[in-house]
């Protein structure tokens, strides 16, 4: 279901795809203390078997923000029911908004 999932949301993008990601990687991630000082709501949404988008990382940025709150799923999940991310990291959303 994931090869499938990539090929039809890639292909959308057209031969701009892999001159975007290059741009992309080479843009540096905030630091935590960087996200530390950012006193916004936010939801991070994580799929737990996912080796690529590591949940240790999602885990450290939920962590130094304010205001994150860490939303957990799987791929097995997601395969299932392709809202299950979307849901997640929404719930993790309104969680945050409760975050003094």
């Amino acid at each position: 279901w994931l090869r499938a999932e990539l090929d039809r949301a890639w292909r959308r993008h057209g031969d701009g795809l892999a001159a975007s990601l290059r741009v992309a990687a080479g843009r540096p991630s905030p630091t935590l203390a960087e996200l530390s000082r950012l006193a916004v709501p936010a939801g991070i949404g994580t799929c737990t078997d996912d080796p690529i988008h590591p949940t240790k990382v999602a885990s450290e940025w939920a962590t130094a923000l304010p205001r994150g709150v860490l939303g957990e799923t799987t791929l097995t999940a997601l395969g299932a029911d392709r809202e299950s991310l979307g849901r997640a990291t929404v719930l993790a959303f309104l969680k945050a908004l409760e975050t003094p």
